[in-house]
């Protein structure tokens, strides 16, 4: 299954402009793109997305993101 930007957006009950600001900090790999030049996104995409929405939702600030996921897999 492959999406577009906006779709993921939707999918995930945000913002086509919020999921180009987590790819410009860096927490949202951006996909490859098709032929036409539009970006795809996977499964993988949308659970990330849905992750981050739930840790600012549980009020982790988006720049400690990264340090929460690290403590996640480490078992910290």
């Amino acid at each position: 299954m492959a999406w577009s930007t906006s779709q993921l957006a939707e999918l995930a009950g945000t913002t086509l402009k919020t999921v180009r600001h987590y790819h410009k900090i860096g927490l949202l790999d951006e996909p490859e793109r098709a032929a036409n030049g539009y970006k795809r996104y996977g499964v993988n995409h949308l659970v990330r997305l849905l992750r981050i929405r739930r840790l600012v939702d549980l009020g982790v600030h988006l720049s400690d993101i990264p340090s929460v996921e690290a403590a996640d897999e480490t078992g910290s």
